[in-house]
């Protein structure tokens, strides 16, 4: 039986963060006079129309008591998905878990991905809104994931490997095309190859994919309660 050792730790306190967007303070609207509730549905590029940028400035997102969150993976990473079965169940494992927390919240009735063929290879905004909105998502949780390796350390111990891990997230409100929450999650894993190993790219590869679980499961964690705290329509 192949023994795979991972650890993932946070040596140093800014090893492994999170760090998602404040939401806004209840006060901050009160001298505002955007109170529609319709959307900024008008316009696509705003330029220099400063009435559009103030729309969106003062825009106070509220959302439905219950909502669906379709989800959008950009990085085209697949983790060596077809290399072996171990893979292919790693991959599905961490989606579940991505769909299994968000749908934690009772502010979610459903989480699920965007399918494929609604998707052009132009994802801008007003493009991304349109799928989504053929789903009937009210929110579009869009990510990209990469990992890199830390130079300093393929020089000390060809067996070890310390790399990190981030996943990048937006969650955009199809209603009015505002980004409403945005979170960044960093993860630091070290891999040291056993002599049961077979191939050390894949004692590495099978670690990025638990450090990329653990951040999808922090930016999930954000998103859950962002949904749990903001007003509703």
């Amino acid at each position: 039986m192949k023994i795979i050792y991972v650890v993932i730790a946070c040596i140093l306190l800014q090893a492994c963060a999170t760090v998602g967007s404040v939401d806004r303070p209840g006060s901050y609207h009160k001298e505002t006079s955007t109170t529609s509730n319709n959307g900024l549905v008008e316009g696509v590029i705003f330029g220099d129309d400063d009435k559009k940028i103030n729309e969106l400035l003062n825009y106070q997102v509220k959302l439905p008591e219950k909502n669906r969150i379709a989800i959008l993976k950009l990085s085209t990473d697949n983790y060596w998905r077809f290399y072996s079965n171990d893979f292919t169940q790693l991959n599905d494992s961490l989606v579940e878990s991505l769909i299994t927390r968000l749908r934690a919240t009772s502010r979610v009735y459903d989480a699920s991905f965007l399918p494929a063929m609604l998707v052009s290879e132009k994802r801008t905004v007003p493009v991304l809104r349109e799928a989504a909105a053929r789903i009937q998502a009210d929110l579009l949780l869009a990510y990209r994931s990469s990992c890199q390796s830390y130079q300093k350390y393929r020089f000390i111990d060809p067996n070890e490997n310390k790399s990190y891990c981030s996943v990048e997230a937006v969650l955009l409100d199809i209603r009015s095309g505002i980004i409403v929450k945005s979170v960044v999650s960093t993860e630091n894993f070290t891999a040291i190859k056993s002599s049961s190993d077979t191939s050390f790219s894949e004692t590495i590869k099978k670690a990025e994919l638990e450090a990329v679980a653990k951040a999808l499961g922090n930016v999930a964690n954000e998103i859950v309660t962002f949904m749990d705290n903001v007003p509703r329509i």
